[in-house]
């Protein structure tokens, strides 16, 4: 009886393993399997396991911004006063590259501009009339009636005459023709445009058809889709070209949330743009910005596909990596070819399957 004592707790014990295997719970990435002590002495190992399964590493970094704003193209009636004629936008209207904001013309008569085509058809005719006399003197020089000397001085006079006058009434002419074309500008219609994609902001109310704007005479601003830029202490090489940000801006108890691509920065444009600026592009109209502050993050994938583990469930021994694999009730070590660290990740690049339960911890009770 004694013997069978002694046997019964062993038994049971065995009785218990074979039944119950490795009793799992929690996710797959993260669950554990209690592993009752064969020796019969009422104690167990919990192992904490990592299922592995295709992983997708991302990183995300963020900076302060001290400093951002839209790029804003200012709309100039130009160098001279100018009649304007019509304003064609509206506040907060979105505009494309090239679409009309303002008409304009300039202040010139349109009675001075006939006038002065006028005198350049008479100019013109006058010259006709006056060649065609010259060009009869040297035809009349060239006849007979005199001896060779004195009919060669008559000629060579004749060709002088014709192209001095030619000469001058060419320059008087061309004289003509540019104050005609400064009469044309100075009476011409001018039609600002858009520079850029953008909205329409700080319109000049003041401003009606007919009124004479002053040179420089700010009309509007373009505030440019895909011109959002911002300053922080440093990029830290995450702000490249192509990669989605956000940024948050906040003001007082309001927020606001711009989303876009980044379109340039200092490592697409070194000696551009300084290394603390970034040109974000927005997925939609930012609209005018609530403060100048904000916090800007960036997030993306760096390894896709991969399996990883724990740094720390990765071993060493003698310069060999291997991690702990749970296979039903036993432990074992399997070689593996570490790859690169990721936050508190480690990539196996080779000796793992999809669906090994590798050891991250464990503990006995």
């Amino acid at each position: 009886m004694r013997v069978l004592k002694r046997l019964i707790p062993p038994v049971l014990a065995a009785c218990l393993l074979l039944a119950s295997g490795c009793a799992a719970e929690g996710s797959a990435a993260g669950r554990e399997a209690q592993i009752l002590d064969s020796a019969g002495l009422g104690k167990s190992t919990t192992y904490r396991l990592k299922e592995i399964v295709p992983d997708t590493l991302g990183h995300s970094a963020g900076l302060t911004v001290s400093e951002s704003w839209q790029f804003v193209k200012s709309i100039r009636s130009g160098a001279s006063e100018l009649r304007l004629k019509e304003i064609c936008v509206s506040r907060g209207q979105q505009v494309s590259a090239g679409d009309p904001i303002a008409v304009l013309e300039g202040l010139g008569s349109q009675a001075d501009t006939e006038l002065m085509r006028l005198e350049i058809s008479s100019a013109e005719a006058n010259q006709k009339e006056l060649l065609a006399y010259y060009e009869g003197a040297l035809q009349a020089a060239e006849g007979t009636g005199a001896s060779a000397a004195e009919r060669a001085l008559r000629v060579e006079y004749a060709q002088l005459e014709l192209e001095k006058y030619r000469l001058q009434s060419d320059y008087y002419l061309s004289s003509l023709y540019s104050r005609l074309s400064a009469l044309e500008a100075a009476g011409a219609e001018v039609v600002l445009t858009a520079p850029v994609d953008g909205s329409i902001h700080n319109l000049n109310t003041r401003l009606s058809a007919g009124d004479v704007v002053p040179a420089g005479t700010e009309l509007c601003s373009v505030w440019a889709d895909a011109g959002l830029r911002f300053f922080g202490s440093s990029t830290g090489g995450s702000f490249v070209y192509g990669r989605h940000v956000s940024i948050r801006i906040s003001k007082g108890s309001r927020s606001q949330t711009v989303t876009g691509r980044v379109v340039s920065s200092p490592e697409v444009s070194p000696g551009v743009f300084p290394t603390n600026v970034v040109l974000l592009e927005p997925d939609e109209p930012a609209g005018e910005l609530l403060s100048s502050e904000g916090e800007a993050r960036v997030a993306f994938t760096l390894l896709d596909g991969v399996f990883t583990v724990p740094v720390g469930a990765v071993k060493n021994r003698d310069g060999v990596s291997y991690v702990e694999l749970l296979e039903g009730d036993t432990v074992r070590c399997r070689n593996v070819v570490r790859g690169p660290s990721v936050g508190g990740n480690a990539v196996i690049l080779h000796g793992l399957r999809e669906g090994d339960q590798v050891v991250v911890s464990s503990y006995n009770s």
